[in-house]
């Protein structure tokens, strides 16, 4: 399956549409669903990706994040997250906004994907819409799922790839050769199997060639070889996941950033195209003005109270008040 729908065809309509297996519902209802493209992927054991993840924690590049080791044994299998999953429907929303959306100059950086409302909750009431969609038709009408977003222990990347949605750029990130990697994946487990002797997505072949750009660009080095990051070194991990302030070591390349890092991506030429699709506008994704104009004497005299009540919905009620004031 493409990610190329029409999504013409309205959710919930099972007039004359016996005829259609998952893949095919999915083509159809996931942009009327505010997502961007979709694939779908049979149930599987990821057990290689199992074993490069144990790897990569061997080398100490997980730093503090213990739920990663906690998870290990367990994150190739979704069957911990929904026991009777049998496909996958992986889907990706783009959070592109229109240039004219913008932090303006010399404003504390925050990374793209948190100027609008937390995405999780986002994408998981369209993940329920999709879902909705998908049992308005004839034999999916006792369809049971679960919608993922990456705060559940699963390989989200791995399973876009599978799903036919793009490939792991050297950023680590998954790169969609028409919606690039400002991208965010939900996932809905599905009881239902797809039909015998379907052929799994097509592949999408690596497209990053000799590009390095990703690599040289990261201000701190955090990508130490292609697709490895020491997430320790990572600007993301030590403004958002890192307990307490960013380490002094890595402070001279904040740069203005206090929530999260868009370095990699800003500089991928698949991110740089003049033709490339922006969020959907019913995907959710809207960016919140007044987040996006504080300035960083906004920030400093900036009440618990008051960040709370600004930032009720925000990703950055993650950080916190104090440690975005600790980065500025």
């Amino acid at each position: 399956m493409g990610s190329a729908g029409t999504g013409e065809e309205s959710p919930g309509n099972s007039r004359n549409i016996g005829m259609y297996g998952l893949q095919e519902i999915v083509e159809r209802e996931y942009r009327a669903c505010g997502f961007s493209a979709a694939g779908v992927a049979a149930f599987a054991l990821l057990e290689e990706e199992k074993e490069r993840f144990v790897q990569w924690l061997g080398q100490g590049y997980g730093a503090d994040m213990g739920y990663l080791e906690r998870s290990a044994g367990y994150r190739h299998d979704l069957r911990r997250l929904f026991p009777a999953v049998r496909s996958v429907v992986v889907t990706l929303t783009s959070y592109r906004r229109p240039p004219e959306v913008r932090q303006p100059d010399g404003a504390p950086r925050i990374a793209r994907f948190a100027w609008g409302d937390d995405y999780h909750d986002v994408l998981k009431r369209n993940l329920r819409r999709l879902l909705e969609a998908i049992r308005g038709y004839e034999g999916f009408g006792a369809a049971k799922g679960r919608p993922v977003t990456d705060s559940a222990p699963a390989f989200e990347r791995a399973w876009a790839v599978r799903a036919g949605l793009g490939w792991i750029g050297r950023s680590s990130m998954l790169i969609h050769p028409r919606l690039g990697s400002f991208t965010l994946i939900g996932m809905l487990l599905l009881d239902m199997p797809l039909p015998d002797g379907c052929l799994p997505a097509q592949r999408v072949p690596d497209g990053c060639g000799n590009c390095r750009r990703c690599m040289e660009a990261c201000p701190t080095k955090a990508i130490v070889a292609p697709r490895v990051v020491n997430a320790g070194r990572c600007l993301s991990y030590q403004t958002i996941e890192r307990p307490g302030a960013v380490e002094s070591a890595v402070r001279p390349f904040l740069d203005g950033r206090i929530f999260g890092c868009d370095r990699c991506m800003e500089v991928c030429p698949y991110n740089n195209r003049p033709d490339m699709p922006l969020a959907p506008e019913n995907a959710g994704l809207e960016a919140v003005a007044e987040r996006l104009e504080l300035t960083a004497d906004g920030w400093r005299e900036m009440t618990g109270e008051e960040f709370e009540a600004r930032f009720a919905r925000s990703p950055l009620l993650r950080a916190g008040l104090e440690k975005i004031k600790s980065s500025l």
